[in-house]
């Protein structure tokens, strides 16, 4: 009698394992998360991952890696038995069936995901990512804000291919400035802005100016405007005014030029009396 009882535990548990891992895979975010998934529901059903070198004749050649990390080709029981390889044989197509699909349906959601979060135009930032890193801004972080000057014009004689040309080939130039720390986005219109993380303000002048006459000596005859601020215990929004501020001074010079923030341009509430 025990040993029935103990047969019929070993022919349901990989039904067990395999519902379990169905409900899990429709719970996964990423395609990491549904490998995971995968090589745990491995392991229940008695399986193991071998190099394929130095697998047996008892072995299953099938890759469990869905593409995450180096490549998990060969499958063997765990013991060597044959009850164990045919649980593997009878379960693994369909938990991998369910996992591939699983990662697929992962990959659509990041590709949306990336797609809500990017500007369509110049695949910068778009503005409500904007909004959420000038949220994570912290004190040592400089905002500084850049207006392409005579864009109108550009859009009003030569058409506004000309301007998305314009736009496009600014956040080329953007992108290739910064640092993976920093943050680059489009504001709105031809109205960027960039974080630098943790640099200091001589630093973050000395980037824009670059910038500025890089974008001079190549652009498509427009200029760009900068205003820079440090963000301070005031916060970024604070940082941002000023930031608006030095580029309204910047653009009243005749554009082309970099003004950094001063106290009075900080919103009078945030400035300490």
């Amino acid at each position: 009698m025990d040993g029935e009882l103990e047969g019929m535990a070993g022919g349901t548990g990989g039904v067990t394992v395999a519902l379990r891992a169905a409900r899990a895979l429709l719970r996964v975010d990423t395609r990491a998360e549904a490998a995971r998934v995968l090589r745990e529901a491995l392991r229940d059903l008695g399986g193991s991952v071998v190099d394929a070198a130095t697998a047996g004749p008892g072995s299953l050649p099938v890759d469990v890696s869905l593409g995450v990390g180096d490549p998990a080709v060969v499958v063997v029981p765990a013991d060597g038995s044959e009850a164990t390889l045919a649980e593997l044989r009878l379960h693994l197509p369909a938990l991998l069936d369910d996992a591939r699909a699983a990662a697929a349906r992962c990959d659509r959601y990041q590709r949306q995901a990336t797609r809500a979060r990017t500007d369509a135009l110049t695949g910068l930032a778009g503005r409500g990512e904007v909004d959420v890193r000038l949220g994570r801004a912290a004190p040592e972080d400089v905002v500084c804000l850049m207006d392409l000057d005579g864009f109108k014009s550009l859009n009003d004689t030569r058409g506004h291919a000309a301007g998305d040309r314009a736009l496009r080939r600014f956040g080329r130039l953007l992108r290739s400035s910064v640092r993976d720390a920093d943050f680059v986005g489009r504001y709105g219109g031809d109205e960027f802005l960039l974080i630098f993380s943790s640099t200091p303000l001589a630093i973050a002048e000395q980037r824009m100016a670059q910038l500025v006459a890089t974008w001079s000596a190549e652009g498509p005859g427009v200029g760009v405007s900068i205003g820079v601020a440090p963000v301070d215990e005031h916060g970024s929004q604070a940082a941002t005014a000023a930031a608006d501020r030095a580029l309204y001074r910047a653009k009243a010079a005749g554009g082309g030029v970099v003004r950094v923030a001063v106290h009075g341009d900080y919103p009078a509430a945030s400035v300490e009396p």
